[in-house]
């Protein structure tokens, strides 16, 4: 299930993507999740994206967030939703509210039976590198010879706790002309400086058996999809 949190008439201002995540978070604690199940490895799958533009200032103006996942918990609790409890004043500096936010349903998800769809990012994705146990995630600042298949994929199989018949494909013109990468803003270090991500944003195509293509649309590709990374759009 998709919610797009509408918030044009007022725009909000933060640098940080971990605001805006903590925000949602403490609204779907409000409407009845509790917070394991929306931080942490056992969180459930989901993810968000942002619409808006970069400010002068670099901190970013937003005009609604897309909220998705594909757990049946996770709708139930989208359908309590109270814009009032999307909220959080940061000691980072930002602060965000949004009251005054209108909750719309999102038409644009696959229908039933759909096993190929060609999306776009509404938040860019991370793809992380290999590691070994508990080792800290790195993530990849260049894609040369990566192979996105295997490492989005992975991913998304991990969060789904289970194998999917799902690949995800990009051709070369598009990796070519299309890629974009940015350093995103994530959250501020305790020694003052801004901690940066590497992430990316190319048209794709998933295919696979309909349940699993729907399930990483709505769940997101990539690491860090509940900070707000790598949150699928239909291609217009």
């Amino acid at each position: 299930m998709r919610v797009l949190i509408d918030f044009g008439r007022n725009p909000q201002r933060y640098r940080y993507t971990d605001s805006m995540n903590a925000a949602l978070v403490a609204g779907l604690v409000a409407a009845g999740l509790r917070s394991d199940e929306l931080v942490g490895e056992r969180a459930l799958p989901w993810t968000f994206g942002t619409a808006g533009r970069a400010g002068p200032d670099g901190k970013r103006i937003i005009a609604s967030v897309t909220l998705s996942s594909p757990s049946e918990r996770f709708a139930q609790a989208l359908t309590r939703l109270d814009p009032g409890e999307f909220r959080v004043a940061s000691s980072n500096g930002d602060t965000i509210c949004l009251a005054d936010a209108v909750l719309r349903h999102c038409p644009s998800v696959p229908a039933g039976g759909v096993d190929e769809l060609m999306v776009a990012f509404a938040s860019p994705f991370l793809v992380p590198m290999p590691k070994q146990g508990r080792e800290k995630t790195h993530f990849y600042d260049d894609l040369s010879g990566v192979d996105l298949n295997a490492a989005l994929v992975a991913g998304v199989s991990r969060r789904a706790g289970r194998s999917l018949d799902l690949t995800i494909s990009t051709d070369r013109l598009s990796m070519a002309t299309d890629l974009r990468k940015q350093l995103v803003h994530v959250r501020r270090l305790p020694n003052g400086k801004p901690l940066f991500h590497p992430a990316f944003s190319v048209p794709m195509t998933l295919r696979g058996r309909p349940e699993d293509v729907r399930f990483a649309f709505l769940a997101g590709v990539g690491a860090k999809t509940h900070a707000g990374f790598g949150c699928p759009i239909l291609m217009r």
